[in-house]
């Protein structure tokens, strides 16, 4: 009686420890709410998971769990039989947010990423399926249109997706004001991507001019192992601030994951070298040695989910074993360059620590929430680069000929570093262009738009003519539809002719005339920037004006589609109505018209405005893929 009773708690203590399969219904998902002056952010706690390989979003097998959950690989290898996929669930309250622009933001998500809100995609990282991606160490913000809200439950669905060999994980979610989001997102975003990005390209320069150095003077073996230093960080840093695989991803893989014991060993020997440690060629031997040897023990780990844990814990052993032979030298020679290292060094053990607890399957903390490594190689290189520079001005001021060179090296560096500052410089304007595009956006909405705003509303309580109010709120959709084509849209037309409808929907629908919208799936079109959105955008404007006031139709249908013309690709867009039509030819007394052709010259696209033997006009612009276009 008593092993049947310890065999029962047994059971209920194995069936406790399950992941629970997640209802079917509209139950919302844990969370943790923060509420600040910028606004609400809701981080959700768990989510239901799923490991359904179909295209779309699953209907069933939904398994609720904690989030984040970044060691998923080895659970969706067991039943998918290609490249690896999960879904990932969470479930809000729209009121809460009430009439705020909130955004989605994800983090720590393997690989290609794709999102949707209520079964609506607004988001992926990737151009197409065959693109392989490194979106692990990138943060997402995600803004999210208020006409996509319901006012009771909403649904946000992640799909994670990677290679056979690689790592699955969804990350941290959260939904909240963008305002809020914003903030903790280009945070975020400057410490794993754009910093480490800047610093690790800088060090990459610097290491192939110390190698050029060292052609010119073979015998300084220090120039060599400091620019093999800065290589191989550069090689191990390169994947947590990429976002595309620029070789074969299995390959990729490998190099990334080896590539840290070369980077250990080599800066060792620098180390070694720099100091003029006693037997050190011995010692430079046993370290790349050591490096060797972890390499093999990370290829025999390699099937087990310790293989991380251990050989990143063998690396730091590394860094350990040579930190006493640099003590030992420091204490003895009381030289400021051996313990300059040496405090350098262990902070490099100390860090390497931190970032072995943020890897999923050790996760022990989230630290500071992005790696140190990036930043590690790069400060040990500059210090030894600094050190090495300190030690050569001292040496070369003595000798004609070294002043010679140093000159010669001070010129290429300086070559070197005006480029990159001019390459700087130009991305600083295109980044103030951007962000002068933005405050244009900002200031035409929250200035003009306002004060339109506020004189409709003084109209209407006024009770002016209608035409008056009329007028208002024309001019309030014309500034909409400006402000629409400032927005970057990456040449995607059925975003911007969306954007048109959602404008013009309302007045459609007062006019009692019927929109449908007939638009697929259209390659972009890399041409289209913020002038040529709006000259697209005021002439369809301008179609469906002269359908609300002349055609006397009950419906008017919007189509956009893939079309060749002349063997060239391109996209067709069409307004056709069922009105009385009219003579597309006679121009007298209508200024629309000819505005029309003449945005269409500008696109360089074929219009072509008919009547229909049914009844109706239809409007027709053809653009092209490619095209070269009038100023």
């Amino acid at each position: 009686m008593v092993r049947f009773f310890g065999l029962l708690l047994l059971s209920a203590f194995l069936m406790a420890l399950q992941p629970v399969e997640a209802q079917d219904d509209n139950s919302n998902n844990q969370f943790d709410v923060q509420t600040s002056n910028a606004g609400k952010i809701i981080r959700f706690v768990d989510a239901d998971f799923s490991f359904s390989e179909i295209s779309d979003i699953p209907d069933s097998s939904w398994i609720r769990r904690e989030l984040p959950a970044l060691w998923l690989s080895d659970e969706a290898r067991k039943v998918q039989g290609g490249d690896l996929s999960v879904w990932a669930r969470v479930r809000f309250d729209g009121t809460a947010f009430e009439k705020d622009s909130i955004s989605i933001f994800t983090e720590n998500n393997r690989e290609r990423v794709s999102v949707s809100i209520n079964g609506v995609d607004i988001f992926r990282n990737y151009a197409d399926d065959r693109h392989s991606m490194l979106g692990w160490n990138h943060p997402y913000l995600i803004p999210v249109s208020n006409s996509l809200l319901k006012p009771g439950t909403n649904e946000i669905v992640i799909r994670a997706e990677s290679g056979r060999n690689h790592s699955l994980g969804i990350g941290t979610i959260a939904v909240g004001s963008h305002n809020a989001l914003a903030s903790h997102f280009e945070s975020q975003y400057f410490f794993r991507i754009d910093a480490p990005k800047t610093l690790n390209w800088t060090m990459l320069l610097l290491s192939v001019f110390v190698f050029i150095m060292w052609l010119g003077r073979r015998q300084e073996m220090e120039l060599f192992w400091l620019s093999l230093t800065g290589i191989s960080w550069f090689v191990r840093n390169y994947h947590f601030f990429a976002e595309t695989i620029p070789i074969e991803p299995l390959l990729f893989q490998q190099i990334t994951y080896y590539s840290i014991y070369f980077a250990v060993a080599v800066t060792l020997a620098f180390c070694a070298e720099f100091l003029k440690l006693r037997y050190r060629k011995i010692i430079i031997i046993i370290m790349l040695g050591i490096g060797v040897f972890l390499c093999l023990s990370r290829f025999f780990l390699i099937n087990t989910n310790h293989t991380d844990i251990a050989s990143n814990l063998m690396t730091v052993g590394l860094f350990g074993s040579f930190l006493l032979i640099l003590a030992h030298h420091a204490w003895k020679g009381q030289s400021p360059e051996s313990w300059l290292l040496l405090i350098l060094l262990s902070l490099a053990a100390l860090t390497g620590v931190h970032d072995i607890g943020r890897i999923p399957n050790v996760n022990w903390w989230t630290g500071a929430g992005f790696h140190f490594q990036p930043y590690i190689g790069f400060l040990l290189f500059l210090v030894f680069l600094l050190s090495l520079a300190g030690r050569f001005l001292s040496a070369l001021s003595l000798v004609e000929e070294t002043n010679v060179h140093l000159e010669k090296s001070v010129k290429e560096a300086t070559d070197a570093l005006a480029a990159s500052q001019q390459a700087q410089r130009k991305m600083e304007v295109e980044r103030a262009l951007e962000t002068e595009r933005e405050r244009l956006m900002r200031e035409m909405h929250d200035g003009i738009g306002s004060s339109l705003v506020t004189a409709l509303a003084v109209a209407r309580q006024r009770k002016d003519p209608p035409s008056t109010i009329t007028t208002l709120q024309r001019a309030i959709g014309d500034l909409k539809i400006t402000v629409d084509s400032l927005a970057p849209i990456e040449g995607d037309v059925v975003t911007l002719l969306a954007n048109l409808r959602h404008r013009m929907e309302r007045e459609l629908s007062q006019a009692g005339i019927t929109s449908i919208w007939q638009v697929e799936e259209c390659p972009p079109l890399d041409w289209m920037d913020a002038g040529h959105s709006l000259h697209l955008l005021r002439l369809l404007q301008e179609a469906l004006s002269n359908v609300l006031q002349h055609a006397d139709a009950s419906s008017i249908t919007l189509s956009c589609k893939s079309s060749m013309r002349q063997n060239k690709s391109g996209v067709l867009i069409g307004i056709v109505d069922d009105g009385i039509g009219f003579n597309p030819s006679d121009r007298s007394g209508s200024k629309g018209l000819g505005f029309m052709h003449q945005r269409a010259e500008i696109l360089n696209g074929a219009l072509t405005i008919e009547n229909l033997v049914s009844g109706g006009t239809a409007v027709k612009l053809w653009l092209a893929q490619a095209s070269v276009l009038q100023d």
